[in-house]
């Protein structure tokens, strides 16, 4: 019945639906710039960042240490945020494999 009374509408919405939400959870690398100059860029250069002896070997440690610092700073960013501030970190400066939930597109190539 519910078919007969929306049409092809009921599928058409819950793809709809999927799409926005799939959307919705990639990472925003701008307001992952934002939210690292306020915080980090005072104390943080690209030295930090390029130092082979502390540098992250992968986007899963990056975002584990962007998700540490933020802790330890209390920023009270959320997860989406501290998402946001790795993959902005490692589009600038690492380029590691992002996951596609967070990055649906490749990272660029490291200038």
């Amino acid at each position: 019945m519910t078919e007969k009374k929306f049409g092809g509408a009921v599928p058409a919405i819950a793809i709809a639906a999927l799409l926005v939400a799939g959307a919705a959870s990639a990472a925003d690398p701008a307001r992952g710039r934002a939210l690292y100059e306020a915080r980090c860029g005072g104390c943080h250069n690209d030295s930090v960042h390029n130092d082979n002896s502390r540098k992250a070997r992968n986007f899963e440690e990056a975002r584990a240490r962007v998700a540490d610092f933020s802790m330890q700073l209390k920023t009270g960013w959320s997860g989406a945020q501290v998402d946001d501030v790795a993959v902005y970190l490692n589009e600038r400066y690492y380029s590691f494999p992002c996951p596609t939930k967070l990055c649906p597109k490749p990272a660029p190539a490291k200038r």
